[in-house]
């Protein structure tokens, strides 16, 4: 039994009435928000998908974390395969009634997963060498090897630093990171794909951050500025099929 299913409480909306179809787990994430003003990501969201905002501000975000224990509903982890390291690049948008995430990039150090986010998800994944160390704090680096910008390249070294919180509705904590949804399009159409988690467990973070070319289409002025950052150490999270929207 998924203790992690029945916990619905906090969602917007509720679970699909189909199955999942994937889990896996997420590890060390943390989350690194800029905000942005709307106009500089319009041209590269879909027009089909309104850009959210708050407070008058689109919001951008790079979000590093381990992938570990991926597997499908009816089958196993397979040890090299389920386990791998990911730096996404995410803004927050809104389609039919629900708010939801839009994936400019996802980075990650394994071809299968690549292979397989691209074909099942129509995610724009690439290939990327990444490393991963923990001490008294994690480092993550990372370097695309696959155009368009080959290199664009990131260095993080961060670390929780307050107790845990759980954010509360109508906060720009929970505007942010309380999203169970994500939309790609392939061709003419909108599919969007259904996440369940429970509730984040954040806690304000502190980091070092280098980055070249992750986020090439905004002004690098505007990412010079600190950003708001959280950590949250796990989180098991369910996928469902991507369904076509009407």
């Amino acid at each position: 039994m998924n203790k992690e299913l029945p916990v619905q409480n906090h969602r917007p909306y509720p679970l699909p009435d189909m199955n999942w179809m994937m889990t896996q787990e997420w590890h060390h994430t943390l989350f690194v928000h800029w905000p942005v003003p709307l106009s500089s990501l319009r041209e590269y969201v879909p027009l089909e998908l309104e850009i959210d905002t708050f407070d008058g501000s689109a919001w951008i975000a790079i979000v590093p974390f381990q992938v570990k224990n991926t597997r499908g509903r009816f089958t196993p982890a397979i040890p090299g395969v389920s386990s791998y390291l990911e730096v996404n690049v995410r803004t927050y948008v809104k389609y039919g009634g629900r708010t939801g995430v839009y994936f400019f990039s996802l980075d990650a150090n394994h071809l299968l997963a690549v292979l397989g986010a691209k074909a099942i998800f129509g995610l724009n994944y690439k290939q990327a060498n990444i490393s991963f160390r923990e001490k008294d704090h994690f480092e993550m680096i990372s370097s695309r090897v696959q155009p368009p910008h080959r290199n664009a390249e990131l260095e993080l070294l961060y670390k929780p630093e307050t107790e845990v919180i759980f954010a509360e509705p109508g906060t720009l904590e929970h505007w942010l990171t309380e999203r169970y949804c994500l939309w790609t399009k392939r061709g003419s159409r909108i599919f969007r794909g259904d996440i369940h988690h429970t509730k984040w467990e954040l806690q304000r973070a502190q980091a070092d951050i280098s980055q070249k070319m992750i986020i090439p289409f905004v002004d690098q002025e505007l990412l010079k500025q600190s950003p708001l950052l959280h950590y949250t150490k796990y989180k098991k999270a369910f996928f469902w099929p991507p369904k076509l929207e009407k």
